[in-house]
C-alpha cells in the first residue's frame, strides 16, 4: 500500500501534481531457471498483479478531474511474462551459443487522461541472439529485438493547446546489431 501515491500528469497545457489518498497492489512473482543438461538453459519470469487506487478523488481523468478510486492505475500490466531458451554448443575451438527469448504484457491503459482505445499497450516481443566466444578473449553476439516489429505505446499525452488530439511515443521497432567485446 502506498498513502499518499503522487500522480505527475501532462495535460496538453502543463503538468497536474495529484495526491491520490492511497494505491494498492497485491500480486505473486514467480522466477525459475532450469539446466536440462549443460547445453541448455531455460528461464521464466511471471508477476501477476492486481493494482487499484483506493483513493483517488480529483485524479487526471481522460474528461478532466474525476473520481479514480476503485479503478486500475494506467501503466501497469496485470500479467507479465518472459521466458527464454538459450542453447550453449562449441564451434571448432569457440564456445557458442544460440538464445530466444519471449516477452509477453497483457493489455493495459498506457496513462489515465488518455482514452485506452487511442493508448493501449500489449506486448508481445520476440528477441535472439547468437553468440561465439574465442580463448583469447573475443565475442562477437549478433543479435534481433523485436523481431516480428510488435508495436504499442511506451506513453502518450494530450497534445498540446490542441484538445481531443493527443501524442504518444511507441515503442523500438524490429532491431538489428552485433556486439563485439574484447576481455583481457
Amino acid at each position: 500500500q502506498i498513502k499518499g501515491f503522487q500522480s505527475n500528469i501532462f495535460t496538453g497545457t502543463g503538468f497536474v501534481l495529484s495526491n491520490a489518498g492511497e494505491q494498492s497492489t497485491k500480486g505473486i512473482e514467480v522466477d525459475a531457471m532450469w539446466l536440462p543438461t549443460e547445453a541448455w538453459k531455460l528461464t521464466f519470469a511471471s508477476t501477476w498483479l492486481d493494482p487499484k487506487y483506493d483513493s483517488f478523488v480529483g485524479g487526471e481523468g481522460v474528461d478532466g478531474p474525476e473520481d479514480l478510486s476503485g479503478t486500475t492505475p494506467a501503466g501497469i500490466h496485470k500479467l507479465t511474462i518472459d521466458t527464454s531458451a538459450t542453447y550453449y554448443f562449441p564451434l571448432g575451438s569457440t564456445e557458442s551459443f544460440v538464445r530466444a527469448e519471449y516477452i509477453y504484457a497483457d493489455k493495459i491503459q498506457v496513462i489515465e487522461n488518455v482514452p485506452a482505445d487511442i493508448a493501449s499497450a500489449k506486448i508481445s516481443t520476440f528477441n535472439a541472439s547468437l553468440g561465439f566466444g574465442w580463448s583469447n578473449g573475443l565475442e562477437l553476439i549478433l543479435w534481433g529485438r523485436n523481431l516480428f516489429n510488435d508495436e504499442w505505446l511506451l506513453s502518450a499525452f494530450p497534445a498540446t493547446a490542441q484538445p481531443g488530439s493527443y501524442s504518444g511515443y511507441p515503442n523500438q521497432p524490429r532491431t538489428y546489431g552485433a556486439t563485439l567485446r574484447w576481455n583481457f
